[in-house]
């Protein structure tokens, strides 16, 4: 029986296939028959919690895994996980990152600060109505830690530019980006934390996603379910490769693998 469910934001929940994203409807009644269930629904996201205002308007989440499953939060706030970067590993990151020109930001728990001054950073502070920041000071790695660095570069670039730094993990989170976790990190390792703290067990839990940086939940969960609209290396690891986010593939896993019935939607 499954306890805890786990959803990807963008491309499982929200469609970004036409001019704006959607989230569905029928994927809004699924997580609500979810919950009505006594199932408890979380996000499992790269984003950080600062990213989370739409998301936490669209639906009442039980919690959120963020960061890649480096903080992991109750609805109410509660901290039930925290993985980050040693002050030494940040300071080491950043300037690696600045020696390769990688544009970027340097991701705190409650803020963000620019790697260097570049066009794709200056945009996605302009996205989310914010004034430009000054850049990341290293100073500050031992009062403010580093949860993750999310960069606008290849996997294979980025990791090639930070390889000195053993206890990091570079993953793909969409396009042109990158993630740069702690070793033992990863979605999965938020996964683990929620489980824990409410004493489910690993079987009980259920993944869905469509990138890369999913690949390790889906692994992980006892059900995991790749989107139509997934990478193929997702649907390769997958339990279940269920329809696109577009044609209601979480309604549709959910009554194929048995978690959700037609009446639960009554």
């Amino acid at each position: 029986m499954i306890k805890a469910a786990f959803f990807d934001i963008d491309g499982t929940l929200l469609d970004h296939s036409g001019d704006k994203s959607i989230f569905h409807d029928s994927a809004a009644a699924a997580l609500a028959a979810l919950q009505r269930k006594g199932i408890k629904v979380f996000v499992s996201t790269g984003r950080g919690p600062a990213l989370l205002g739409e998301i936490r308007e669209m639906f009442p989440f039980d919690g959120f895994v963020t960061f890649n499953g480096q903080l992991v939060l109750e609805r109410d706030g509660t901290i039930l996980h925290r993985l980050g970067h040693s002050p030494e590993e940040a300071r080491t990151l950043v300037e690696l990152a600045r020696r390769a020109v990688l544009p970027g930001m340097v991701m705190g728990e409650g803020e963000s600060w620019p790697l260097i001054d570049a066009p794709q950073v200056r945009g996605l502070y302009k996205w989310l109505g914010q004034e430009f920041p000054p850049l990341y000071d290293t100073k500050l790695a031992e009062e403010k830690p580093v949860i993750q660095l999310t960069l606008y570069e290849s996997q294979e670039t980025a990791g090639k530019a930070l390889s000195p730094v053993k206890g990091a993990e570079v993953v793909a989170c969409g396009p042109g980006m990158v993630d740069v976790i702690p070793k033992g990190g990863g979605k999965e390792a938020g996964l683990e934390a929620v489980i824990r703290h409410y004493g489910f067990k690993r079987e009980e839990t259920a993944a869905f996603g469509d990138g890369m940086n999913d690949l390790g939940m889906i692994r992980w969960a006892g059900t995991g379910v790749a989107m139509g609209n997934a990478e193929p290396e997702v649907k390769a690891v997958a339990d279940y490769v269920t329809t696109p986010v577009w044609e209601d593939g979480v309604k549709n896993a959910l009554l194929h693998l048995g978690i959700l019935t037609d009446g639960d939607f009554q």
